[in-house]
């Protein structure tokens, strides 16, 4: 079985709010559900929508959509968010997925006064996600840490649909590997290209006794023709002098997965204008400061066959980057065409 998840669109443009932000949210949730999507992406950041109001918002506008949420440590404490996931069950009747960050961008880390070290973040994160994960369970927590404290606490009310919960982490970096293999249902990366990405993610990581879930997460812009792909790309990502100072401004990032794709799509050979024999995986987005991950790109062939690659290597989860409605029925056939490949049903 894949999991797919969409992403919520972003609440502001450059400098302003977007319009309309609940209408937006609506159609890219009811969308997602109609097209078998099995949850949808809430990013945390200070410049966007609080992801807590906008996962209710989803529960009240969608039948089955799962909220992917995502949940920095320093945001809240662990009995919070499972309190939150408590009252969700409660009003919906389904469950929340969490995807645990350590916090990627260096600026609000510091706007925030979280100045932990990279290893010490994930640490945190380490006690955090134990305490998350009991708590959901139904366990009655006591605990004293260097990062929090509980005196025989146990959530109430605890629906029994917690259970159903996953824990998704962010991990690139050999100190977020080694806590997602603790606690992680699903680990996740921004994943470097297929060949790299066998020998620096997933061979450590399972070497390592990891015996949960992989997941990526990447853009597709697929059409039935190359040039076609490349184009769009080209057109809704173009390369500015803004974006290419804070691409190399992020090699020198504490988060691994941004400094590690910043440092390759520095180095990126540009493909053909028509994408003649040019690699699907792209850094191009990455570079243009508007996206956060790889993009597959070309037709849907082409992406169906790299995307194949990293399914037919145990990735069970694909969070899918920004989209357009342009993207809706590349994304559709690639899935298609990918399933049959690598003979996973569902449509999830």
């Amino acid at each position: 079985m894949v999991h797919v998840y969409s992403v919520t669109p972003p609440s502001a443009g450059p400098g302003e709010p977007t319009q309309d932000y609940r209408s937006q949210v609506t159609a890219a949730a009811r969308h997602s559900e109609q097209a078998g999507r099995r949850g949808i992406l809430i990013p945390h950041n200070l410049h966007e929508v609080d992801p807590w109001p906008l996962a209710s918002l989803v529960g009240a506008v969608t039948e089955s959509l799962v909220p992917l949420i995502a949940l920095q440590p320093a945001s809240m404490p662990p009995h919070t968010a499972a309190a939150m996931a408590a009252s969700y069950a409660t009003l919906y009747g389904r469950p929340l997925y969490f995807n645990l960050v350590a916090g990627a961008r260096d600026d609000e880390l510091r706007m925030t006064g979280d100045l932990l070290g990279h290893d010490e973040r994930y640490a945190r994160m380490r006690v955090y996600g134990r305490v998350l994960r009991a708590l959901l369970r139904g366990e009655t927590v006591d605990l004293e840490s260097d990062w929090y404290t509980y005196r025989r606490f146990r959530l109430a009310p605890c629906p029994d649909v917690l259970a159903q919960c996953r824990v998704f982490v962010a991990g690139s970096s050999e100190a977020g590997r080694a806590v997602a293999g603790e606690i992680a249902d699903v680990v996740v990366t921004h994943p470097a290209p297929y060949e790299d990405w066998l020998r620096e993610f997933r061979t450590p990581l399972l070497d390592s006794g990891y015996g949960g879930e992989l997941g990526i997460r990447v853009g597709i812009i697929a059409r039935s023709e190359r040039a076609a792909a490349w184009a769009a790309a080209r057109e809704r990502f173009p390369e500015t002098w803004q974006g290419r100072q804070e691409t190399l401004l992020k090699t020198v990032s504490q988060n691994s997965w941004s400094r590690q794709l910043a440092v390759r799509a520095v180095g990126e050979d540009e493909a053909p204008a028509d994408g003649a024999d040019a690699d699907p995986y792209w850094l191009g987005a990455f570079r243009s400061g508007q996206a956060s991950a790889p993009f597959l790109v070309g037709s849907h062939e082409d992406v169906a066959d790299r995307l194949g690659a990293y399914l037919g290597a145990g990735v069970r989860h694909v969070l899918l980057n920004g989209s357009t409605p342009d993207d809706s029925d590349g994304i559709a056939e690639v899935l298609r065409t990918v399933r049959a490949q690598v003979g996973a049903p569902g449509p999830h």
